[in-house]
């Protein structure tokens, strides 16, 4: 004897309280058919399944939330993801002149002596005091404070020296 209930028997005894249920949980109409008719659909290639439990409408109103959920997750990262791309796109002009002053500075230098370029990277860059220059460099701290005070000299004369500095952070 098969006491099943039929998929015909359960909209005619479960669709309107199904589609109230969606209405309220969606907040309109529209929305609210969308989500019950694709709830339906699912339910529909798994009735055999769903018909064997002691309650199918709480079992397809259960799917119809966890739809709804999965929608409005979807929708929130979707709107983030939009978000982070304005902001991304509408700093471009920045950006890029972030990336010239760098270049900028790059072929600056590249302009200066190996060991003054050395102490003001080193300095500016890394933030190491005299002595560890000195260590890194193999050279005298007083070869140093030289070394960088006539690099940022050479610069100066080419861009101000705060620029470099900041340049190299």
């Amino acid at each position: 004897m098969n006491c099943r209930m039929t998929f015909d028997e359960f909209l005619a005894t479960d669709l309107e309280p199904l589609s109230r249920y969606a209405r309220v949980l969606c907040g309109d109409h529209h929305s609210a058919h969308d989500l019950v008719a694709d709830t339906l659909v699912a339910a529909s290639r798994r009735w055999d399944k769903i018909s064997r439990v002691d309650q199918p409408g709480l079992y397809v109103r259960r799917m119809l939330t966890n739809r709804h959920v999965d929608q409005v997750r979807r929708h929130l990262t979707f709107k983030r993801a939009q978000v982070h791309l304005r902001e991304q796109l509408a700093t471009p002009a920045d950006a890029t002149n972030e990336v010239d002053q760098r270049d900028f500075l790059d072929g600056l230098l590249r302009e200066l002596p190996a060991r003054q370029r050395a102490a003001l990277v080193c300095r500016f860059y890394l933030g190491l005091s005299d002595e560890e220059i000195a260590r890194e460099l193999g050279v005298a701290e007083g070869s140093v404070r030289s070394a960088i005070s006539r690099g940022l000299a050479t610069l100066r004369t080419k861009t101000s020296a705060h620029d470099v500095r900041t340049y190299l952070r």
